[in-house]
């Protein structure tokens, strides 16, 4: 009586699993991340997609000017400020450590206060949305948003196998460079492409590409 008792609480127990888990599992299936914005030209909409693709269209939004700490000019102090924290970042993620340095002067100014019209923020202006994806909880914190900027940089360039594309992606989105197959047509990325080489040349006396 009692081994019967047994197999059937652990029968009750199996199918309470099934249940569970079975039913359950779908929803945690079809839960997916997304990633991009994309623009539908024919309807006037935004499109959601975790997938890039030429059919997704970038709705690009300009960074704008930077605001930067009252009283703030670059000096030659602040500009060599950092190097120990990008020197770490760049053996952590094995990115050029000019490249980082270059990145951040093209961004900010190396200001670690600076702050974009469109909301990015700190040293390598990261964006509130990519900044929590990076884990990066603050990001006027220099050593995090080092972190987290050259964390983004190094997925870009393994992504694009190209730097001058990889840049263009930190700046523009990595969808704006599949849609177009390359670095977009807008001024500010393409600025700012030529803007991080020229500093590039004059930090490392080479050219970038």
């Amino acid at each position: 009586m009692k081994l019967m008792k047994k197999r059937r609480f652990a029968h009750s127990v199996l199918i309470l699993f099934g249940i569970l888990f079975f039913g359950f599992f779908p929803l945690f299936s079809r839960q997916k991340v997304i990633m991009y914005r994309c623009w539908n030209d024919l309807t006037n909409e935004v499109i959601y997609t975790n997938t890039l693709s030429k059919d997704c269209k970038p709705k690009y939004v300009e960074r704008g000017p930077i605001s930067h700490t009252k009283g703030y000019r670059l000096t030659s102090k602040n500009e060599m400020a950092y190097d120990d924290i990008i020197r770490d970042a760049s053996t952590k993620f094995g990115v050029d450590f000019y490249l980082i340095k270059s990145l951040i002067k093209a961004e900010s100014l190396f200001d670690k206060k600076a702050k974009s019209r469109a909301g990015a923020q700190g040293l390598m202006q990261l964006m509130p949305a990519t900044a929590k994806q990076l884990g990066v909880t603050n990001s006027y914190n220099p050593e995090q948003n080092i972190g987290g900027g050259t964390r983004y940089l190094a997925k870009m360039i393994k992504r694009f196998k190209n730097v001058k594309h990889a840049i263009a992606a930190y700046n523009a989105g990595p969808a704006a460079v599949v849609f177009y197959s390359g670095v977009p047509p807008y001024n500010e990325t393409q600025n700012y492409v030529q803007k991080v080489a020229n500093y590039y040349q004059k930090y490392s006396g080479k050219s970038l590409w």
